[in-house]
Order: C-alpha cells, then sequence, then structure tokens
C-alpha cells in the first residue's frame, strides 16, 4: 500500500468516476485503475462495486475510505509542515531590541512580512538591555540581538552584521540656548551636562574622542530614556537620540539638532554561531532582500 494508492483511491471514491479522476489528478485513466486494482489484491477485498454508475463504494471501501481520508490528510500536513520546516519557515525565532533605541522601527515592515508570508511562523521579540541580550544569546533563549554596534559582541564571540548607520541627534528643549540652531560644532557643546543611558556614555567618547576635551562636557547616567528626557526639560540638559525615537516625533517641547561627527550610530543584528534555528537564514535573507 502506498500513498499514491490512497489518493487515487480517495480521489475516485469522492468524484465516483475514475476517467474524471485522472484529469483531476493529471495522470491516465489506465494509471488509476491498474493502481487500484493493486491495492485492492494487497488488500483481499474490493473497494468499489465496478458495476454501479456512478461508481460506489463496498462496505469495506467505506470503512478504509473514512479512516484513511483523515489520516492521509494528516500526513499531507505533516508533509507540507515538515517541508517549510526544512526551509527556515515555521519554528520559533525570539528577537530582542536594545532598550533605549529604537531599532524597532526599521523591522516592523519585515515582521509583517514574516507573519503574512509564513502564518506557522512564532514570533517573539521584546527590548532588553545589552547585557540580557549577550546573555539571551548565550543560554539560547533569544536568537537575534539588535541594537548598536559595540565591542563586547565581537569579543564574546559572536557573528555581527552591521546594517545602516543612523544620524545622531543632540536633543535639547525648546528653550535651551543651543535650540535655534540647525547645526553644531564641537565647542557648542563645551559645559553642557548630557543625561544618558547605557551605553550611551560609549556614544560620547566615541563621538568626541580625539576631537574634544570631554572635560568640558558632563556626563550623567539614568536609568531609562524618559528619565533623560526629562531631565532635558526640568534640568535644561542635553540627550543623544537617533531619528526613529517616538519621543521627538511631532513633539513641540523638544528640538533636535543632528550632529555631524567621525563616529555615528551603526545598528547591528548579532546572533550566536551554535544556534542551529533555521529561521536565522531566513530572516536574515529577508534584511539582505530589504538593504537594511
Amino acid at each position: 500500500m502506498t500513498l499514491q494508492q490512497l489518493k487515487y483511491f480517495i480521489t475516485v471514491a469522492e468524484i465516483g468516476n475514475i476517467t474524471y479522476a485522472a484529469q483531476r489528478l493529471y495522470t491516465s485513466q489506465p494509471t488509476i485503475s491498474r493502481q487500484i486494482q493493486m491495492l485492492e489484491s494487497e488488500l483481499g477485498y474490493r473497494l468499489f462495486n465496478r458495476h454501479s454508475k456512478p461508481l460506489k463504494l463496498t462496505e469495506p471501501g467505506k470503512i478504509l475510505y473514512d479512516g484513511m481520508k483523515e489520516a492521509l490528510s494528516q500526513i499531507n500536513h505533516t508533509m507540507e509542515t515538515a517541508k517549510i520546516a526544512s526551509e527556515g519557515k515555521s519554528g520559533t525565532l525570539s528577537i530582542a531590541f536594545q532598550t533605549g533605541y529604537y531599532s524597532e522601527y526599521m523591522f516592523f515592515e519585515i515582521i509583517d512580512e514574516l507573519r503574512e508570508s509564513w502564518p506557522a511562523l512564532k514570533l517573539n521579540y521584546n527590548k532588553m538591555s545589552t547585557t540580557d541580550q549577550h546573555r539571551g544569546l548565550e543560554n539560547g533563549s533569544i536568537d537575534i540581538a539588535i541594537g548598536l554596534e559595540l565591542p563586547h559582541w565581537e569579543e564574546a564571540g559572536f557573528q555581527v552584521r552591521k546594517l545602516k548607520k543612523e544620524e545622531t541627534l543632540i536633543v535639547v528643549s525648546q528653550d535651551h540656548r543651543l535650540a535655534g540652531k540647525d547645526r553644531l560644532e564641537y565647542n557648542d557643546l563645551c559645559g553642557e551636562t548630557f543625561y544618558l543611558t547605557s551605553p550611551n556614555g560609549y556614544q560620547v567618547d566615541r563621538i568626541l574622542k580625539d576631537i574634544f576635551c570631554l572635560d568640558g562636557v558632563h556626563q550623567v547616567g539614568v536609568s531609562s530614556s524618559e528619565i533623560a528626557y526629562f531631565k532635558v526639560m526640568s534640568e535644561n540638559g542635553v540627550t543623544i537620540s537617533n531619528p526613529h525615537d517616538p519621543y521627538l516625533l511631532n513633539n513641540p517641547y523638544y528640538h533636535s539638532i543632528p550632529f555631524e561627527s567621525e563616529y555615528s550610530d551603526s545598528y547591528v543584528c548579532v546572533t550566536n554561531p551554535n544556534n542551529t534555528n533555521p529561521v536565522i537564514k531566513l530572516f536574515m535573507d529577508l534584511i539582505e532582500d530589504e538593504e537594511l
């Protein structure tokens, strides 16, 4: 008994005519007749009453049909699921975006495409600190980390794929002395206090290193972007952001100024080379297609 024989049998049983069944299955009438005869010979009983038009199942044939139709449907579903899995189009993918940044806005279209094209794929995504991202990549609780390009990724042996550079924005309140400027020079920042979430301090060091004396810039660490923006307003301070930041979009209370620097934010996609989840490749291929 083969799957092909069962498929022929079920189709003939539903149509009641071997010739029409052959047309639906894109094969010949003699082929189907021969395969059903072989199936009957193996089973030891007839499946159809050949004197009836349309063809009708015998009593044993009805029992076989009722059981095998459901079984064949499950087999076809299982085979299709296995095929999809082999192409990395099912399973689970966990993505963690770095807190304090808004790189997820670059990926909403890709996430929507994944969900629409492969509904069997389960997507989990969250925001977390780089420390938690690092830990998640190591223990396998996340498959992909997306955030700023930082030295510790490659130092830990992770695979790092650069995505794109983002413009650095200096953010002040509308009442700040720099709010009237469209562009900034390094000396404009002298004496300012930056309120920064980790790893923004690393950014400031990179932006100003070897060009401007860091002694003239005060850095204060805060626990969240919300607090950084609060300090910008309440303490007349300064923070760093990027064009994806929802705090800035159509917000009349803040003024953002592009800051030309030899260093600018680079977003990266980080994976653990020991993670064999096939869906990772699917996601990476989409990134390639979107040219992120």
